[in-house]
């Protein structure tokens, strides 16, 4: 009888250290989420390479985080700017390369990079809720300081800058036109997934366990943000979602059903033979067509 309670008593605490351990393991999880600092890179282009004259700007959040830019404005004399937005992990020099030639269609083009990463200021990345306060300052900044430009106002954001497009527009009816790219559907949804394809991180009972912590520190469940309770508002104002047809991140069945909860006018393109954020290199000049066709049409 002894050693069968001995026994059990070493069961018991080793499940005890194993769950300790698990919860540990989260809570150190979703601080790396929040806090990516191995994600904050140099940039390494910048818009003077590709001919373009431009402005260093900088503006602050509502929260007071310092954010850098580009204003770059067009060649002649123009009332529509675009808004463009980088993903997680990346930085405005990332997504220059694929989308400056919006420029020679006549728009002018704000660039800037989000909280924690590129160049501005914060340490903490929300993957999406926090970062509504950088599109909100950007957008508050040029109608301050430039208001002669941004009489029409479209965006495009690339991965968590595409959901960031869809909530600033959701909530902003100054937003005329949306271009989200490679976008995710569910914030619950992406965490699982990236903490699988890049750590073999298994749903259960991990991913609800971080998931919790990330809602514990940032005070808000950022679930609620997410993309697919967000994009049926932005109708009447059309949306483009563009998404790589072999997006290991996000798969394409979700872009699919985002377009579903989209209202009119709406367009999908699935970048055949394309991964995640990789529409442009893949998509070529198709690519570039497209969405000059789309911000020419609708802004």
């Amino acid at each position: 009888m002894t050693s069968v309670l001995y026994i059990l008593l070493i069961v018991l605490g080793a499940a005890l250290l194993l769950c300790l351990g698990t919860v540990v393991f989260c809570m150190h999880a979703a601080k790396r989420v929040l806090h990516p600092v191995s994600k904050r890179k140099a940039l390494d282009a910048w818009p003077d390479q590709f001919g373009l004259p431009y402005e260093n700007v900088y503006f602050k959040t509502e929260d007071k985080v310092q954010l850098k830019g580009w204003f770059i404005p067009s060649e002649a004399y123009s009332n529509k700017t675009i808004i463009l937005m980088h993903g997680w992990g990346m930085n405005r020099a990332d997504i220059l390369k694929n989308t400056y030639f919006l420029h020679d269609l006549g728009f002018n083009l704000l660039y800037f990079d989000f909280r924690a990463l590129g160049e501005s200021g914060g340490k903490t990345s929300s993957i999406g809720y926090l970062e509504l306060k950088d599109v909100a300052a950007a957008v508050r900044f040029l109608k301050e300081t430039r208001p002669q430009f941004c009489e029409k106002i479209g965006l495009y954001g690339l991965s968590m800058g595409g959901m960031v497009a869809i909530c600033e527009a959701a909530r902003n009816p100054d937003i005329a036109c949306v271009v989200a790219e490679a976008s995710y559907y569910s914030f619950r949804r992406v965490v699982s997934r990236w903490a699988w394809v890049h750590h073999r991180v298994p749903y259960f009972p991990l991913i609800p366990i971080i998931l919790h912590y990330i809602h514990k520190y940032l005070g808000v469940n950022p679930e609620r943000y997410s993309p697919k309770y967000n994009i049926p508002r932005i109708s009447p104002r059309p949306v483009f979602i563009i998404h790589g047809r072999y997006d290991n991140l996000v798969p394409a069945a979700q872009a699919k059903l985002l377009f579903k909860k989209a209202g009119e006018p709406k367009e999908i393109w699935l970048v055949p033979g394309a991964k995640h954020n990789k529409c442009a290199e893949v998509g070529g000049f198709e690519y570039k067509q497209r969405l000059a066709d789309f911000f020419r049409q609708h802004l």
